[in-house]
């Protein structure tokens, strides 16, 4: 199901104060907690409806619409001419592909030479679930976290081919990329390296798939800053570029990534984001379309977008795939030859086992899509692109080959670091350090404050939950189970690992669904038209690795850092923002300016060898998970890190058997005496000491102990969330509720703490928790 492209009408007013509108450019940044922005503005359900209804709407009107009629002479690839007659039902995905004119086309031609083939395009179905035979759309391995999923679920690689190239100006229909400059501009051309030192950083390496490349590092020597160093002159040399750009969580941003950074993933930290947002009168403010707006008045700016964004003012700069050129502007002729480098495809993604090959009806519909009557459909259709014919070839000859399993030695691909399960912890035991039975912590909390379980209506039904993760690795999981039979003895539990975005469960508790970028939150607003209902449930561990311990900060133990604020880690890790990711929704309230940069220790006041020093950043790749983790807890949400920031990955020993990333980042510290980094807050070598961390400017300064991160003193504690569903006017349903009134209890939390790894909830947040569990959420509405 989509999201609505109609809804009932909402007042000025009330969709003023929901989504704080895409207009108040002025009123950031607002020295507002992530948290804080999301208590006042909400978990933007109602910005979605309005940015994916227009979408919709817009969508709508193209799909039917033929924008290119000239057909051209595909004498160059081979018609269709099948081995032999097939029978059975082919299940194909692809939201484009069902909505545009290409569906009817395919189904016919396909059965004409099949009759004894069923052949379903469907909007939605992924290869991962089983749902469809083919999945097209978004390329998978641009997708970091849906690709390692793929990968850990299956033991696979993905087999992946493409099959047309994008549009040249249809939104929506994957427009090539093109790089706008001011019309006064006088840049001839550039090529892939230099967008590559314009929009990126440094890096140390980059994701080919699934699989983490040194071999694409790059130092911050070939950043270029300015427009002299493209060789302009006079006025032009010393002037900064401005870029202008999208949210780097956008599957857009991806895309260019692979094409232009070789999948390395650290950008420019001048980047200006701009962001589908709502406007107050229940409009949508467009990305693209602003972003062009606003650089045709910025004679020094630079941005990629597409044609169907151009506009009075910039004009469009010929790329070459090297510096030797040739340089080539983007026109359909250069899309169809694939001559200019910034095109974008369209992929199919299949199962393929491995050391198999394709299944025959699998293999014989790819082959048919990449045939001339395939392709003839999708000039037909008039928005997508033919693939040239010496790509389609190579594409057959793909067909041909085996599956290719996961080496699990493959540097970089170590899942959970990267794709966490949603009911496992926010920073998993990537060293197998953690024996789930333990009792690591045997401290008695005093939980005399939390409420105590009085039982509701006695429950008789069963309440189906994930059967792996955190909750039921160690005993915690088992004894919540066990006594809350003991209360309600008709009470049932079915474990089995399953999805509540499907309802394949009724609770899942793990990890915080990522809310933009992983999708879990999104994704369950998308299917269902309403947000789930999120509740935490314990505190993080202190120190327990893969029971979501607290964050630390480390420097070398001679830095005489007495302390940082949150603040300061975001001016520290992080870059200047337009706004940031609170919850589902972009919120410039979360965004920033250059002026809160700390780039040398001197800015915070230390003395001594390091003063006049930058500070060298040491992170874990930008994919990873924990990433996101920071992003939420230090940066407000926004994804635009320090772009001298050193990522260094998981790795192995020499015996196969892996590292501790945490301990490698904070012995790299260790060693260059100038250095900061985040790890577990477990993480002891010698060098280095933990940083008190402050909420604010007020203090106090706290370390992460047992006690303060319990009671939430420490500010880089984290938390265990439960997720549960409930349509809109109506309570969760009562087994689920129930429980998580025992959980939320005080003989709930005694179980929690009884466990030893994560810690139970302080009263106040128990008492707060237990409260939500009562209210009722309204449909959510917009215009």
């Amino acid at each position: 199901m989509r999201l609505k492209s109609a809804f009932a009408v909402l007042s000025v007013a009330a969709l003023v104060a929901a989504t704080g509108t895409a207009a108040q450019e002025d009123k950031r940044p607002t020295g507002e907690t992530y948290e804080q922005i999301l208590a006042r503005l909400g978990d933007g359900m109602r910005e979605n409806l309005i940015i994916r209804g227009e979408h919709d709407s817009r969508t709508e009107a193209r799909k039917h619409k033929r924008f290119y009629t000239d057909l051209q002479p595909l004498a160059d690839l081979p018609p269709y001419r099948p081995a032999k007659q097939l029978e059975g039902r082919i299940r194909v995905s692809g939201l484009y592909l069902h909505d545009g004119l290409i569906k009817d086309q395919w189904i016919e031609a396909f059965q004409r030479f099949h009759p004894q083939v069923k052949v379903e395009i469907v909007p939605k179905g992924t290869i991962a679930s089983g749902a469809v035979d083919i999945e097209t759309g978004p390329r998978i391995s641009d997708r970091l976290r849906a690709a390692s999923q793929y990968e850990l679920a299956t033991g696979e690689r993905l087999f992946e081919i493409d099959w047309a190239t994008g549009s040249y100006n249809v939104p929506g229909w994957s427009p090539g990329f093109v790089i706008f400059v001011h019309e006064d501009n006088p840049i001839a051309h550039l090529s892939l390296d230099q967008l590559d030192g314009i929009f990126g950083g440094s890096r140390t390496g980059g994701w080919k798939g699934t699989t983490w490349d040194p071999g694409v590092a790059r130092g911050s020597d070939r950043n270029i800053r300015t427009w002299g160093q493209l060789g302009l002159k006079g006025e032009w040399a010393d002037k900064p570029i401005a870029i202008y750009g999208r949210p780097l969580k956008y599957n857009i941003q991806l895309g260019f990534e692979r094409k232009v950074f070789k999948g390395g993933d650290v950008w420019s930290e001048t980047t200006r984001e701009y962001s589908h947002e709502a406007n107050a009168d229940g409009s949508r403010y467009s990305s693209s379309v602003e972003m062009v707006r606003d650089l045709s008045g910025d004679r020094y700016g630079i941005s990629f977008s597409d044609m169907g964004s151009n506009r009075p003012g910039v004009r469009a700069v010929p790329i070459g795939w090297t510096a030797k050129g040739p340089f080539v502007p983007i026109s359909m002729q250069s899309l169809r030859d694939r001559s200019y480098p910034l095109f974008i495809e369209q992929w199919a993604q299949v199962r393929l086992a491995p050391g198999k090959t394709l299944d025959p009806l699998v293999k014989e519909f790819l082959t048919f899509m990449l045939s001339r009557d395939g392709q003839d459909a999708v000039q037909r259709d008039g928005k997508w692109i033919t693939l040239p014919a010496r790509r389609a070839a190579e594409m057959r000859t793909k067909l041909e080959a085996a599956g290719e399993r996961v080496d699990p030695h493959a540097l970089g691909l170590h899942l959970k670091q990267i794709a966490p399960a949603k009911w496992d912890g926010e920073s998993p035991d990537e060293a197998k350090r953690t024996d789930p039975a333990k009792a690591y912590y045997r401290s008695q909390f005093d939980l005399s404050g939390l409420p105590a379980y009085q039982p509701g209506q006695a429950f008789a039904g069963t309440i189906r939950m994930p059967a792996s993760g955190q909750l039921m690795e160690g005993t915690a999981g088992q004894a919540l189970m066990a006594a809350f039979r003991r209360i309600h003895p008709a009470a049932r539990f079915e474990l089995k690992d399953g999805d509540l975005i499907n309802h394949k469960v009724d609770l899942s508790i793990g990890r915080k669904w990522s809310t933009y970028f992983a999708g879990e939150f999104y994704d369950f607003q998308l299917k269902h038209d309403r947000s789930p209902r999120e509740f935490q449930v314990a505190t993080g561990s202190l120190d327990v690795t893969g029971w979501s311990p607290a964050l630390a900060v480390y420097v070398g133990s001679n830095n005489p850092l007495k302390g940082l604020t949150i603040r300061q880690l975001d001016g520290i890790f992080g870059g200047p923002r337009r706004g940031g990711w609170v919850s589902t929704t972009w919120r410039r309230q979360a965004g920033r300016t250059a002026a809160e940069n700390i780039r040398f220790w001197r800015e915070l006041g230390v003395k001594g060898s390091c003063a006049n020093q930058p500070i060298s950043v040491i992170v874990p790749p930008l994919k990873y998970h924990i990433m996101s983790v920071f992003e939420r807890k230090a940066l407000v949400g926004g994804n635009i890190w320090n772009d001298s920031a050193h990522e260094m990955p998981l790795v192995l020993n020499r015996d196969g058997s892996r590292r501790s990333p945490e301990s490698d980042r904070v012995s790299a510290v260790a060693r260059r005496r100038c250095a900061i980094t985040f790890a577990d807050s477990g993480v002891a070598v010698p060098g280095t000491r933990m940083v008190p961390i402050a909420r604010d400017g007020t203090g106090p300064f706290v370390l992460p102990t047992l006690t303060s991160v319990q009671d939430r003193t420490y500010p880089l504690h984290l938390e265990a969330y439960a997720y549960a569903d409930a349509e809109p006017g109506r309570q969760i349903e009562p087994g689920v509720r129930e429980f998580l009134r025992f959980v939320l209890s005080r003989e709930g939390q005694a179980i929690i703490a009884g466990d030893g790894k994560w810690l139970p909830l302080t009263a106040a947040v128990a008492t707060a928790e237990r409260a939500k569990l009562d209210i009722v959420v309204p449909q959510v509405t917009a215009k």
